[in-house]
Formats: C-alpha cells, sequence, structure tokens
C-alpha cells in the first residue's frame, strides 16, 4: 500500500515593504527642481534618481516612466483643489478664493517656468498632453465648475451660462500673463477676473455679493 504524503502548507507570502513616503516626497521634490530647470524634455528618470539620491530602480517601481511621474509632482503642488470653501461664503468670494490660490501657484516663479516648459512639451507629445488634461487639467477645471453650479443653484448666476466658457474666462487671463505677456500676476488680479467674467454672469434680480 502506497502511503501519500501529506499535503504541504501553503503560507502566504509575506507583503512586499511599504512605501516610504519620504523617498516619494524626494522623488516628486526633485521632478518639480528638475521640471523648473530643464523642463520636461530634459528630465530624465535618471537624472531624478540622483537628484533624489535614490536608485533609478526605485523611481520606476513607482512610476513606469517620466509622464505620470510628471502629472504627480504638478498634482502634489499646492493648487485650488486644496482650498476650503465655507458653506455660508459667497460664490464670488468663494471663486476669488480659488483663483487667489492659482494666482500664488502661477505667479510664483518656478511653476510659471515649468508651465511654459510642459505647454510646449504638450504641443509636440500627445500622450503627455492626454496624461495632463485628464489626470491633472481635469481635476483643477471641476473645482470651477462645481462652484459655478453651486452659484446657479443658489440663484446667484444665471442658469443659461455655458460652464466651460465661464470656466475659460476666469483662468484665462493667469494663464496669458504667465506664458505670453509676462505682465505681473499678482493677488489683486484674482478679484479683477472674478468681478469681470461674474457681472456678466449674475443674475439680474440678485447679482453676486461683493
Amino acid at each position: 500500500m502506497t502511503r501519500t504524503a501529506p499535503p504541504v502548507p501553503v503560507t502566504s507570502r509575506p507583503p512586499g515593504r511599504p512605501r516610504d513616503p519620504e523617498v516619494d516626497r524626494a522623488i516628486l521634490e526633485a521632478t518639480i527642481e528638475l521640471l523648473a530647470e530643464d523642463g520636461f524634455g530634459g528630465l530624465s528618470i535618471e537624472a531624478v534618481a540622483v537628484r533624489a539620491g535614490v536608485g533609478k530602480t526605485t523611481v520606476y517601481r513607482r512610476w513606469s516612466s517620466k509622464i505620470p511621474l510628471v502629472v504627480d509632482a504638478l498634482s502634489h503642488l499646492k493648487m485650488p483643489t486644496s482650498v476650503v470653501i465655507p458653506d455660508e461664503m459667497t460664490t464670488r468670494d468663494a471663486l476669488v478664493r480659488v483663483l487667489s490660490e492659482l494666482v500664488r501657484a502661477q505667479g510664483n516663479e518656478p511653476t510659471g517656468r515649468i508651465l511654459a516648459g510642459l505647454v510646449d512639451a504638450m504641443s509636440r507629445d500627445a500622450e503627455l498632453a492626454d496624461a495632463v488634461r485628464t489626470g491633472l487639467v481635469s481635476s483643477r477645471r471641476k473645482v470651477v465648475f462645481d462652484l459655478i453650479e453651486r452659484g446657479i443653484a443658489r440663484g446667484e448666476i444665471r442658469p443659461d451660462v455655458d460652464l466651460e466658457v465661464v470656466a475659460d474666462l476666469l483662468g484665462g487671463p493667469i494663464v496669458m500673463r504667465t506664458l505670453l505677456t509676462g505682465r505681473p500676476v499678482t493677488p489683486r488680479l484674482a478679484r479683477q477676473i472674478v468681478t469681470l467674467v461674474l457681472d456678466g454672469a449674475a443674475t439680474a434680480q440678485r447679482g453676486l455679493a461683493r
């Protein structure tokens, strides 16, 4: 009679080492610094690894290429998605707060250089353009869309306004100054933009509180 060997117990593989948030932060900060210095075209995973003080494989374990790395790095910059809007705040003041944060970010010299280089690279790289639009720009615009819809629901903004056009009008002057005219991007600019745009979008009955 053949004896059957007892089954070998199956042991689960121990989970991999959890990602170190300090390493992640060092890589993202290195990416931002190199983008400001060399632009997207001059950026490489190797250069990011050296600047962050980690091995190249450490970067590749987290990001498969420099495109998702760049989108992630830009997402970690403090931008309007992190702005807290109290429920009692008027739509006008809420938009001023969001645009002020955008002005603060875009008015920063390194950020302005990064944006200029990124727009240029996007014009020549469809994959990068798609990644930036879906992974970064859409989330920023959603903040503005939500506030415009909030204003419509509260009777502060006309219900027939085109959300896309209003969002473009609000953000356009900041991008225009950053990329083309070189005119100063100042905190006062945010309220000027909101006032000009929303005076045309306000309801005739109520208007927007100033």
